[in-house]
């Protein structure tokens, strides 16, 4: 929980001293936080904004197979993914984002790549908030709080995140 901590104030320290709202500069730090993190944890991940072949969509983080890299540093084939993520800063804007999220995920299913919602926090009780039921893929909430500055309280969803990510490159692995 120690790391799901660091990585919600460290994005919060982030997005702060940018010095304005804005939330393409709060994506990019979450999932550069999210890469460093998931490195420390000794889990592989792509660069931010990537592709797979065949699916026109821009992918925040890919889990890639073992030893595999993308052309141009950017382009995977589906065989080479053991999962994809879409990465949050703070949490959903309402039914929007699980509609997308939702069809996004059903796209990359299609293509046979396992997908993640993550999010680093979420206001608790909020009723667009994701969850698996949503979308039918698994979604991990590092932290909850009550208003988006104020104290926040880590979840054990990063141990599951790790459980789950290494599941998939064990499968994809072993196949």
């Amino acid at each position: 929980m120690l790391i799901a901590r660091q990585v919600i104030a460290r994005a919060r320290e982030l997005k702060t001293g940018f010095g304005v709202k804005c939330s393409k500069f709060a994506g990019a730090v979450s999932v550069e936080i999210l890469r460093a993190a998931l490195a420390s944890e000794g889990i592989p991940t792509s660069p931010r904004d990537v592709f797979v072949q065949g699916v026109p969509l821009e992918i925040d983080l890919v889990i890639p197979r073992p030893g595999e890299e993308p052309t141009l540093g950017v382009l995977y084939r589906a065989a080479q993914v053991a999962a994809a993520l879409e990465v949050k800063t703070s949490g959903s804007f309402g039914d929007a984002t699980i509609q997308k999220v939702r069809a996004d995920f059903g796209r990359l299913r299609e293509a046979h790549i396992k997908c993640a919602y993550v999010t680093l926090e979420e206001r608790r009780g909020y009723r667009w908030a994701l969850s698996s039921e949503d979308i039918g893929h698994p979604c991990f909430t590092l932290g909850w709080h009550r208003a988006a500055a104020g104290p926040f309280e880590v979840t054990e969803d990063w141990e599951k995140l790790l459980e789950f990510l290494r599941a998939s490159i064990d499968e994809e692995h072993a196949s």
